[in-house]
C-alpha cells in the first residue's frame, strides 16, 4: 500500500487576542484540525496553510492542520488528542465516534448531499460486471474508506468474492492514485468515489489526465451520506463556544469561496451543512454487516 508521509503543518503567530472569549470560557491554546488527504495530497497540504491562516485570524487562535498518512491513524490521532477536530470520510466517523468518542458537527457538500461508490473499468476491457472481476487486478483506496473500498467491498462479500479471488489488490492511499493506476494500466478496475449518481463529478473526471480515456461504471452504491466534521467530545465540552464560533466561521468561508478551488480539496465546493449522528445510521450498518472494528 502507498503510504503518504504524515504531516502537521503550524502556522507561526504572535501573541493572539482572545477578544471574543467571554470569561466563562478559557480559550484554547490552540486549535488542531485533522484532514485525509484523499484526493489530491500536495492540494490538501497547500489549502491546509491557506485555510490555517484564514481560521486564525477569523478566531485569533493559532490554527494547525494534522494531514494523516491513512484514515485509521486520524482515528488514532483524535483518540491520543493530537487533534481537536477532523474531517472523517463517513465509515472512518462511524469508527471515530465510538473509539475516539468523536461528535459530528457539519457534513460537506460538493453536488449532493450525498455521494457514491462507483467500480469503474476502462471501456475497451469488456469487462461489465463485478463478477468478471475475478482473476483480474483491482485498485482500492484504503481499508477504511467509505467509497474507495468499504461500499464495494461489501457488495463483493455479497457475491462470494474473497481476496484470492482478485489476481492483485492494490491500496492506492487516495483516489487520485487509483484513477493513475488505472491509466497507466496497472489494474483492470477501481473502487472511486462519485458526487453525483451518473458519474459526471466522477473521481474520474477530476483526477484523470487521459481526456479520452473512457470508462463504464460497472457498480454503484447507495447514496452515502457527505463527508463529516468532527469534534473531539472532551473538547466540545470545553470549549463549547470556540467549537461554534469554527463551525461558523468554515460555513461562512465555503460560502465566500463558491465557485473557486480555494479550500475545495478540504471543505468541499458547494455547502457546510450542520450534520446528526443519526444521519450515518445506514453507514453503521455497513460497518456492522463487513465487521469492522476500530
Amino acid at each position: 500500500m502507498k503510504r503518504l508521509i504524515l504531516g502537521l503543518i503550524t502556522l507561526l503567530v504572535f501573541s493572539p487576542v482572545f477578544a471574543e472569549n467571554t470569561p466563562a470560557e478559557e480559550a484554547p491554546p490552540a486549535i488542531t484540525i485533522g484532514v485525509i488527504p484523499g484526493g489530491n495530497p500536495e492540494n490538501v497540504r497547500e489549502q491546509g496553510l491557506t485555510l490555517a491562516k484564514e481560521l486564525q485570524t477569523r478566531l485569533n487562535i493559532p490554527v494547525n492542520i494534522y494531514i494523516s498518512k491513512n484514515y485509521s491513524g486520524l482515528i488514532e490521532a483524535m483518540k491520543t488528542k493530537k487533534v481537536d477536530f477532523a474531517f472523517f470520510s463517513s465509515a472512518t466517523y462511524v469508527l471515530a465516534e465510538e473509539q475516539a468518542k468523536a461528535k459530528v458537527l457539519l457534513k460537506k457538500s460538493w453536488h449532493e448531499p450525498y455521494y457514491y461508490s462507483m467500480v469503474i473499468t476502462p471501456l475497451r476491457s469488456g469487462i461489465k460486471n463485478l463478477k468478471q472481476l475475478k482473476g483480474k487486478r483491482m485498485a482500492f483506496v484504503d481499508d477504511k474508506s467509505s467509497s474507495g473500498y468499504l461500499y464495494p467491498w461489501a457488495e463483493f462479500k455479497k457475491l462470494g468474492f474473497s481476496e484470492k479471488d482478485f489476481k492483485e489488490m492494490v491500496f492506492t492511499g487516495n483516489h487520485q492514485a487509483s484513477i493513475q493506476f488505472l491509466e497507466a494500466k496497472k489494474v483492470d478496475a477501481a473502487a472511486v468515489f462519485s458526487d453525483d449518481d451518473k458519474g459526471e463529478q466522477g473521481a474520474w473526471k477530476k483526477f484523470g489526465t487521459d481526456k479520452k480515456a473512457k470508462y463504464r461504471i460497472i457498480w454503484q452504491s447507495p447514496p452515502i451520506p457527505n463527508d463529516p466534521f468532527a469534534v473531539r467530545q472532551d473538547f466540545y465540552d470545553l470549549y463549547p463556544k470556540t467549537t461554534h464560533s469554527l463551525m461558523f466561521a468554515l460555513i461562512d468561508l465555503v460560502q465566500e469561496n463558491r465557485g473557486k478551488d480555494t479550500y475545495t480539496e478540504i471543505l468541499g465546493s458547494r455547502d457546510l451543512m450542520p450534520a446528526t449522528s443519526k444521519q450515518y445510521d445506514p453507514v453503521r450498518e455497513m460497518v456492522k454487516a463487513l465487521g469492522l472494528k476500530p
